[in-house]
């Protein structure tokens, strides 16, 4: 039998993580299935992360890319890069609110989880339901339904933020295992972006070509809503 992630949303997670687990499955119901862009499935990836094709390449020229050819953008030099990662933390948000399961609390954006200032630094007090990755424990610690955060530590409690998504399976035994849920798979690179879930995988290594990478944190969602 085909995996089907409406299967094995966790009849015991509380109701809001149910409804993102249940919402995410009716839109991504295997690893196969994807969102893009740039194809007959873009309406959907629009209603999930709130970009269009269109969207995407007026910020990537307006980020300094150029279209190749190929179809691909490129430029030179660094510095920010749209993608839809965080368009599809910003509509989790929204469905729970329209869904009347809670009320927003204040500090968190859809790509500064953790509230951190505009150099990346680390506040004293952190957005309600935030939690250090490095302060995981057996009792707390992520679940289906939260979004997790990707950085780089530059310094002692300063970081650059890569990444943003949504956690749907989780388990804190060694190894650490998960699934999730991510839009901002493309990029500029590619010429288009897309939305996936990932299947349940190792949590470490994040990114093998970067190893610095690792997970900032996690959002309990029902902290945040409750």
């Amino acid at each position: 039998m085909a995996y089907d992630a409406n299967d094995w949303v966790n009849p015991y997670l509380s109701d809001r993580r149910q409804y993102i687990c249940r919402q995410l499955a009716q839109a991504l119901p295997n690893t196969v299935t994807k969102l893009s862009s740039h194809d007959g499935t873009a309406a959907k990836f629009t209603e999930w992360t709130g970009h269009t094709q269109r969207s995407l390449e007026t910020a990537w020229q307006n980020e300094g890319f150029a279209k190749n050819e190929k179809g691909q953008w490129a430029r030179d030099g660094v510095g920010a890069v749209t993608t839809s990662c965080e368009g599809l933390v910003g509509t989790i948000f929204t469905r729970i609110e329209q869904a009347k399961m809670g009320k927003r609390k204040g500090g968190a954006t859809s790509f500064s989880l953790s509230g951190n200032d505009k150099w990346g630094r680390e506040k004293e007090t952190p957005p309600v339901g935030w939690h250090w990755f490095r302060e995981r424990s057996a009792s707390v610690h992520p679940r289906a339904g939260d979004v997790f955060q990707i950085g780089t530590e530059t310094r002692p409690h300063q970081w650059t933020h890569h990444h943003v998504g949504v956690i749907t399976q989780w388990s804190n035994d060694d190894p650490l295992m998960w699934e999730t849920v991510e839009a901002g798979q493309g990029g500029p690179g590619r010429g288009y972006d897309f939305m996936i879930r990932k299947e349940y995988r190792l949590v470490n290594p994040i990114d093998n070509k970067a190893p610095r990478k690792v997970i900032m944190g996690w959002l309990d969602i029902d902290e945040h809503f409750g």
